[in-house]
């Protein structure tokens, strides 16, 4: 892949001291203000997945003995460089991508005759699709290595069941008013045993407006608490939320659960991608982007927030807020993010490496088939690439737009 802003031409100082500046600024106001802390580790994360995407494709093409004679995290202007060998290692200033450079990805780049060898058109089939696909395969074992972790160190979220402990009540409610206390266990509503905390739900629906007794166990003793439940949307409803059992995980346990999750994540991400990409997602997103801060459309798009393309401010925003509500959906966010990427990598359209895989496949099948080398013209899928370089444009200032104007609400 080639640095679309290589050719920017910036005084080398000038990136240099403001990315000084800005890493000073960033280190002195996290000691000043902890809480801070968050948006430092958020802001990071995206250079660092960067750094391993890149890694992985660097690695492997070494290994494979194609040459690689850049490998940058960022792009634009140099701010840091070194060359080690035939290998030029750096920094660009922005930080919002990177690139390693393997000669030869493609049949109209000048080789020389020299390398040509080692360009990565000339090798096997099998190192061709090992390479492409290295980054989505770190990005894979990332989110596997993290969703194990997390099983192990946090239990198992799929298997988890509400119990009738009381996790959470609501302010202003008529359990808080009653003097119900998170902690507490539900005995009985109204004389009924409560077994499950689908009990809960059946007896108190039923007796909006009416005074209950709820019988809890409170630090070993019962306790007696009369509550009037309120009507929301035609029912009873208390205020109350149980706290959940969440099952423990071995280690050799996650083992199996963590990739089981981890192809999960990978299938709804598939799903999504196509709903997004269909002529009704499409619709829906270009409503959202047309709405978003428009008079009498509050909210606009929030209910997509689910499936719609993040920017790497609404990206920082999300890590923040996920840090903020604790380290398990920080993880689970990563989680989350490293598999959508390795997927979306793997569109097989360039620039995405997924299209490097696809003419490799093409390349191995047509030279199979005709028993000559077959080799794609890459420039008659210039037009292709063109479209879909817009594309990605269009979405990532789409994306921008919404995530300043109409931002995901927390979901923590």
């Amino acid at each position: 892949m080639k640095d679309p802003l290589e050719q920017v031409d910036v005084p080398l100082m000038r990136p240099i001291v403001w990315g000084a500046l800005a890493a000073a600024v960033l280190v002195v106001y996290a000691i000043v203000f902890p809480q801070a802390l968050t948006w430092v580790v958020a802001i990071l994360a995206l250079p660092v997945i960067i750094f391993l995407h890149e890694l992985a494709h660097y690695v492997t093409a070494k290994r494979t003995g194609m040459k690689v004679t850049e490998f940058f995290v960022g792009f634009g202007p140099r701010v840091w460089s070194v060359r080690r060998g035939e290998t030029e290692y750096g920094v660009k200033a922005i930080p919002l991508g990177g690139y390693c450079r393997i000669v030869g990805m493609t049949n109209v780049e000048d080789v020389p005759p020299a390398d040509e060898p080692r360009a990565y058109r000339s090798k096997p089939y099998p190192a061709k699709v090992l390479v492409a696909s290295a980054g989505s395969l770190m990005h894979f074992a990332l989110a596997t290595v993290l969703m194990m972790t997390l099983l192990v160190l946090d239990g198992n979220w799929d298997e988890a069941y509400p119990t009738t402990t009381v996790d959470h009540v609501l302010a202003g409610s008529p359990a808080e008013r009653a003097g119900l206390q998170e902690g507490d266990r539900i005995v009985s509503i109204d004389g009924e045993p409560i077994d499950e905390w689908a009990d809960v739900s059946r007896v108190v629906q039923p007796l909006a407006g009416e005074e209950v007794v709820f019988v809890v166990e409170r630090g070993g003793r019962l306790v007696d608490l009369s509550v009037t439940p309120e009507t929301v949307e035609g029912v009873g409803r208390a205020g109350i939320s149980p706290a959940p059992h969440v099952p423990g995980v071995s280690l050799p346990e996650a083992l199996v659960e963590g990739p089981r999750q981890v192809w999960g994540l990978g299938v709804a991400s598939v799903q999504a991608l196509g709903e997004r990409f269909s002529p009704a997602g499409i619709a829906e997103y270009v409503d959202a982007v047309v709405g978003a801060g428009g008079e009498g459309d509050e909210g606009a798009g929030a209910g997509d927030d689910a499936d719609r393309f993040l920017s790497p401010v609404g990206g920082v925003r999300l890590g923040v807020q996920a840090v903020q509500a604790g380290w398990e959906n920080a993880v689970f966010l990563l989680v989350a993010i490293n598999v959508f990427v390795g997927i979306f990598n793997l569109v097989p359209l360039l620039p995405f490496d997924g299209g490097h895989i696809a003419i490799a496949t093409y390349e191995a099948v047509a030279s199979a088939i005709t028993r000559r080398r077959v080799r794609v013209d890459v420039t008659k899928l210039l037009p292709v690439t063109a479209a879909v370089v817009a594309v990605l444009g269009l979405i990532f200032l789409s994306s921008l737009f919404l995530d300043i104007t109409d931002p995901i609400q927390n979901p923590y």
